[in-house]
Order: structure tokens, then C-alpha cells, then sequence
């Protein structure tokens, strides 16, 4: 079988390679495809990742290419992660959102909106390939920001083999593990909402519930992403524990605030390290330099990884991330991520061992007050059928409105791009809570709709 990552060689590459390898062979994965359009990451990025495949599995097929034609034909599964415009466009958004007072956070509100009017396009463009060349029955795993509205978008363009992946959800839990000192999926929590609007409850261990437990443990508000919340905010929020993204929420002005003073935000700090990293990676010689260039990735990754929502929080994670040196990467067990939560889909629909998972997919009446199509992020239960949503039932009128409120603007935004509808982009940016002005959502409709007036162009071509 084949797997391709479209957009593959990237920030996340050599950590997306290394899981992909050393579960290739348990899912009968015989050849991975990194697709990139970036000859510069390619060569860089791209070599680092061949590199460790070949010390992993050298018997592998493992290729990096620009031929979209060769990595999708006959491909069984996809990945996606691109970034259409690049680090530049990430920059330009945040610079554009901050300089009429609003948050430009890339998966999210005005940010979030533009990064869409880039992905989405792309994104139809590559399904509409695949559907062509790809084997019948191919799945799609997108991981590309953001992913709620892109998985939406998606679906509702009859893309129905599209799952959303968020790393976030899966790694959050994996805190409360190890805060609890349990293995690796002992824990089971119900995971509901949006993409990067979502709550937990229900947590359960061996049977027992210990969500109030978790919630009164003061290491939940130091190791884990809770450190970004209170217990207090918990029970606003029915005694959930809360996506960490939804501290941009509640916490706005001080997002602003400490944006403000910061010395880069966030789109900008990630900018500057990676343009560091390329041009240190520019001057090395692959694969004689492998060593040299691993060094060099691992640091940039360490500054971007341990910097996580610090600007926006004036807080640092209390766990610190070490960069490993190649072996001690190779020889490690494989930490998950975003690819992890692709692999074990494909595991349980092939072995037929059920597990459950946080995925974007159609609501089907899981929550109610949402419309059955509605992508929403919830815990799933995966078997050789597929992935089928539990049952939330309702919820408190403050989480529905919420929810309610944000996928008007995920389909606002949809209806923007792919008809070219202004006045669908000014209503939905004007409701979202992180814009909620009429006249700010104008400005960066008009700013956005001119920028990347030929993503606009393509899906509407």
C-alpha cells in the first residue's frame, strides 16, 4: 500500500517521517511519498527525512518528489499539511489583523479566515486529483489549518473520505496521563466542539470518573494546557476541561495585551526561526552534512515548540522540550502527533480493532442543536465501517451558542471563497467573537479578498 503527505517536507517533517516508518509495516504501508511544491524545502527538510527513513527501515520505499501526478497515483491513504503562501502569508495576516486590533491567531478568526481563502482552493484542487488517480476507497487525513473549516469545506464539496486531524486534543490528554502517571491511552475522555473550540469530560480510569479529581489537581493547572485556564473558567464551563485555543476566547484583551509587548507574536517569531533554520540548512551538503542538519532542525523546533503560547499567555510550558541528538530520536518511541492519529484509524478499519479517537467529522446528530452535517471535533469510535461520533446529547446553552456562533462563520467563510461572496466573508468575520465589528470585518475582507484574489480565482475557476 502507498501514503502520501501532501506538504510533506515542512516544519514537522523529520517527527511526521519518523512515525510513519516505524508504523508502515504494521498498517502494510510499502512505499511513503513527501509531496512538496518548495524545491528549497525539498532539498533541505526533504533530505533530513529521507535520511532517517533510510536508518529506520532502509528497505522502505520512501520518496520525495514536486510530481503531484506521481504521489498521488495509485495512493491508498493521504495526509494533508500544507501551507499555501508559505510562512509570508502567515506574517502578512497577523500583521494586517493586528494592526486594526484584532487577534490574528492563523486557525482562527481574521487570521483564520485568510488562511482558509489559501487552503481551501488548494486543498479541492489536490482532492480532485486524487479522486482521479488515487486507488478507489482512499482515505483522506487533513491536517491542514484550518481544519475545522477546511474539513468542512471538503465534505460539503462531496469529499466524503475527508477526516480532520488535531494533534492538540490527543496531546492534551496524553498530559493528563502523564500527570497521572498512567500508560499511554489508559485515560478516557470525551472530547466535543470544534476544531480548537472543544471541551473534555467524563474522564474516566479503569471505569472510575475522575473529572472532578482531575479539575481539583493543581498539576492539571501546571502541566498540562490547563495552565492556561482556572478551575473557575472549568466550571463556567459545565466542569470541562478546555481546548487550549480557547483562552483566545476568554481571555482576548490579554492576549492582545501581551501580543503587544511581545518582541515578535507568534507568526512572526515562527517566521524569523524558520528563515534562520533554511538559511543555516542552505549551506550544508546533504547527505554528507546529515548530522550538522539535524542538529540545526531539532534547536529551531525546540524554540518554536517550548515557545508555545507563551507570547499570548506570558507563560512558559513547566515541561521543557530537550532537543535529542539522531540517535537518541531514532531509538525513542514514537512520541504520536497529528500522524499518529492518522495511523491509528487506518489500524483499527484494517485489523479491526476498535479503539476510540478525536476526529473532525460530521456531526450526524452526536450533539444536539447542530445540524447532522455540521464537522464538529469529538470523540469517535473507529471500527472497519468507519468513524462514527458518540453521543453527546445536549449541552448547556453557553457552549451550544459558542459553537453555534463560530460554525456560522466556518460556513460564512466557505460560501466567501468558493463563490466569491463578500458579503458572506463580512458577515461571518462580523460575527465571530474575535472580530465582532463590521467595520474591521470589511477592512480585512477587502484586504484579504485583494491579497489572494487568485486563490479566490481558482476555486471559482
Amino acid at each position: 500500500m502507498k501514503l502520501c503527505v501532501i506538504g510533506g517536507t515542512g516544519a514537522r517533517s523529520a517527527f511526521l517521517t519518523k512515525s510513519l516508518v516505524k508504523n508502515a509495516r504494521s498498517i502494510r504501508v510499502d512505499h511513503i511519498v513527501l509531496l512538496d511544491n518548495d524545491p528549497r524545502k525539498l532539498r533541505t527538510y526533504g533530505s533530513i527525512a529521507k535520511e532517517i527513513a533510510a536508518r529506520l527501515d532502509p528497505e522502505l520505499k520512501f520518496t520525495v518528489t514536486s510530481d503531484p501526478v506521481a504521489a498521488l497515483t495509485d495512493v491508498d491513504y493521504i495526509i494533508t499539511t500544507i501551507r499555501a503562501g508559505g510562512d509570508e502569508g502567515r506574517l502578512f495576516d497577523e500583521r494586517t489583523c493586528m494592526e486594526l486590533g484584532v487577534l490574528g491567531q492563523e486557525t482562527t478568526g481574521g487570521g483564520g479566515f485568510a488562511m482558509a481563502i489559501r487552503s481551501i482552493p488548494t486543498l479541492i484542487y489536490y482532492c480532485n486529483l486524487a479522486k482521479k488517480l488515487a486507488k478507489p476507497g482512499h482515505l483522506i487525513f487533513n491536517f491542514t489549518n484550518p481544519s475545522g473549516i477546511i474539513t468542512q469545506a471538503m465534505r460539503q464539496q462531496g469529499f466524503d473520505n475527508v477526516y480532520g486531524i488535531c494533534d492538540a486534543p490527543s496531546g492534551f490528554i496524553k498530559q493528563l496521563e502523564e500527570i497521572l502517571e498512567v500508560p499511554d491511552g489508559a485515560l478516557d475522555v470525551e472530547c466535543y466542539g470544534l476544531n480548537h473550540l472543544s471541551w473534555f469530560r467524563n474522564a474516566r480510569l479503569q471505569g472510575k470518573d475522575i473529572q472532578k479529581e482531575l479539575l481539583a489537581d493543581p498539576r492539571v493547572y501546571k502541566y498540562s494546557e490547563m495552565r492556561l485556564f482556572t478551575k473557575e473558567m472549568a466550571q463556567l464551563n459545565d466542569g470541562c476541561m478546555l481546548n487550549e485555543y480557547l483562552y483566545f476566547y476568554y481571555c482576548r484583551e490579554k492576549s492582545l495585551s501581551m501580543i503587544r509587548k511581545a518582541e515578535h507574536p507568534r507568526g512572526e517569531m515562527i517566521y524569523l526561526i524558520n528563515r534562520e533554520l533554511e538559511e543555516q540548512l542552505d549551506k550544508l551538503e546533504f547527505p554528507r552534512d546529515f548530522e550538522k542538519g539535524f542538529a540545526l532542525y531539532m534547536q529551531a523546533y525546540g524554540k518554536r515548540e517550548n515557545a508555545y503560547f507563551s507570547v499570548e499567555s506570558g507563560a512558559n510550558r513547566e515541561k521543557v522540550w530537550v532537543p535529542p541528538t539522531v540517535e537518541e530520536f531514532l531509538s525513542q518511541p514514537d512520541e504520536g502527533g497529528y500522524a499518529a492519529v492518522a495511523l491509528r484509524f487506518i489500524h483499527a478499519i484494517t485489523d479491526g480493532t476498535p479503539c476510540r479517537m478525536i476526529l473532525s467529522v460530521p456531526n450526524q446528530g452526536a450533539i444536539d442543536g447542530l445540524a447532522d452535517d455540521d464537522v464538529v471535533e469529538i470523540t469517535c469510535d473507529i471500527t472497519r465501517e468507519g468513524a462514527k461520533p458518540v453521543k453527546i446529547g445536549k449541552i448547556s446553552s453557553f457552549q451550544l451558542l459558542q459553537i453555534q456562533r463560530i460554525k456560522f462563520f466556518e460556513r460564512s467563510t466557505i460560501r466567501a471563497i468558493l463563490e466569491n461572496d463578500r458579503e458572506a466573508a463580512v458577515q461571518g468575520l462580523y460575527m465571530h467573537p474575535l472580530v465582532n465589528d463590521l467595520q474591521i470585518a470589511e477592512k480585512l475582507v477587502d484586504t484579504f479578498f485583494t491579497r489572494y484574489e487568485r486563490f479566490i480565482h481558482m476555486s471559482n475557476s
